[in-house]
């Protein structure tokens, strides 16, 4: 019986091929246009290492001077001072990793003369960081706390340096060189899709960091610190010659410039927050912390919410999409009106010929799934080609400063927005679909045959 149906769906399909085609193009067009602004939300919202995300936490204490502005919200809050920072990295709670780290740049040369140099961000930070962040290598591995410690010349690069400066090889090994400084690589990492560099709390999407290394090597060599310092005002006059100069004063100080993250069980969680209430308590004492004590033990997944919230152009284009996705139905529903009444006159003579309503109407249900079915497949072209046209233009937008290889992951179909975008086509066909069947299977016949 249902091959039977089938045959007369797809003969009834072959009927109009115009109609037809119409239709799944209406469709396809709205559900293209959906799908890629919301593969543009998904990745927009995803939340790196998602399955510890709300383990992981920005720390934040507020140890600026009395008269400072009072902060209201997290994302305001300054970030943590390097005594601060060192004295929180020596805490021993079970289970309780921490990681520290803050932007510096360099010119990047290797031994070979032909391979040009180039200028480029690095990041200092300590061992803990590729294991809490769970960063992919492809050769070798990040360094240990033994590096933390001496300050050891060793680097972690990304697999597109790899290919720059050492064509692709393995690396681990080489050497190559920060300004005049040597340093060993020791990994090389894989291609890390993450959507917004959430680290250093830029939040800036596709310009991952490409060179990492130890903390400890950056302020041995006191290499330029590219970090936003919020100093007290008796400090202030310093602020700008802190990145490049000044480095004993500056770790001295009060200013806040490195940003603090610390891995926490749920079971130490409170534990963690109490010892930090207890620290702060202990820091006013010692005639530091002059304002009410304040802090913030803020979660990943939070603060990822929080800043794609704020991407109004994303909300406003979801919203847009699903404006043009409802005048792509409510067209459907027209054009298959039109097309399932042009076929009254042959359901009113199969009906007085002893044919039941619901077999009429299941073989019209099996063609508007076949219609909801091409619809889909159109409308995943379409979705491709706009994520394709979004791309280029988000380069164009950025001027090719950063390049299309990092940011190519946030505009890929995956196999959940695929499936996703098939069963939204066939639901959505045979929504638009009830009216036009209900009108073709409840005409009278005796009207129809009258009339002939």
């Amino acid at each position: 019986m249902f091959r039977y149906n089938l045959s007369l769906a797809l003969a009834s399909l072959q009927q109009r091929p115009g109609l037809t085609f119409l239709v799944i193009l209406t469709l396809a067009i709205g559900l293209g246009l959906y799908t890629t602004v919301q593969t543009m939300a998904f990745y927009n919202s995803s939340v790196p290492v998602a399955h510890k995300s709300e383990n992981l936490f920005l720390i934040q204490v507020d140890s600026r001077e009395a008269s400072a502005e009072p902060i209201t919200e997290q994302v305001s809050m300054v970030d943590t001072t390097y005594k601060d920072a060192m004295n929180l990295q020596q805490w021993q709670i079970p289970g309780v990793t921490t990681s520290l780290n803050w932007n510096t740049n360099g010119v990047i040369n290797v031994l070979d003369n032909n391979v040009p140099a180039i200028r480029s961000e690095i990041l200092a930070t300590n061992s803990h960081f590729f294991s809490m962040f769970e960063t992919p290598f492809i050769y070798g591995s990040g360094w240990g706390s033994e590096e933390d410690s001496s300050g050891a010349g060793v680097i972690v690069i990304s697999r597109a340096m790899n290919d720059r400066l050492f064509g692709g090889e393995n690396s681990v090994g080489q050497l190559l060189r920060i300004d005049t400084l040597n340093l060993k690589v020791i990994g090389v990492m894989a291609d890390w899709t993450i959507t917004r560099r959430f680290y250093d709390r830029s939040f800036a999407p596709g310009y991952l960091h490409e060179f990492f290394v130890p903390y400890r090597f950056a302020l041995n060599n006191d290499l330029p610190r590219n970090a936003r310092f919020n100093c007290w005002s008796v400090e202030t006059q310093d602020n700008p010659q802190f990145r490049t100069e000044n480095l004993q004063r500056l770790l001295n100080s009060e200013c806040s410039w490195i940003s603090f993250w610390a891995e926490i069980p749920d079971q130490q969680l409170a534990t963690y927050q109490t010892q930090l209430g207890n620290y702060i308590e202990s820091q006013k004492a010692l005639g530091r912390f002059p304002r009410e004590p304040q802090m913030y033990v803020t979660h990943l997944q939070d603060q990822v919410n929080y800043y794609g919230n704020r991407n109004g152009y994303i909300n406003t284009f979801k919203m847009i999409s699903r404006l043009f996705f409802a005048v792509c139905l409510l067209n459907a529903v027209s054009i298959l009106l039109a097309k399932f009444i042009r076929q009254s006159r042959e359901v009113s003579l199969r009906r007085a010929l002893g044919a039941r309503k619901t077999t009429i109407i299941y073989q019209y249900v099996l063609e508007v799934v076949l219609i909801g079915f091409m619809g889909g497949l159109l409308g995943i072209l379409v979705s491709k080609i706009g994520l394709w046209g979004m791309l280029n233009i988000r380069l164009y937008a950025v001027d090719y400063t950063i390049t299309a290889q990092s940011i190519a992951h946030q505009y890929q179909l995956n196999w959940l927005l695929i499936g996703e975008a098939f069963l939204t086509s066939i639901l959505c066909a045979l929504l638009v679909s009830l009216y036009p069947i209900w009108r073709v299977c409840n005409i009278s016949p005796a009207t129809q045959l009258k009339a002939e």
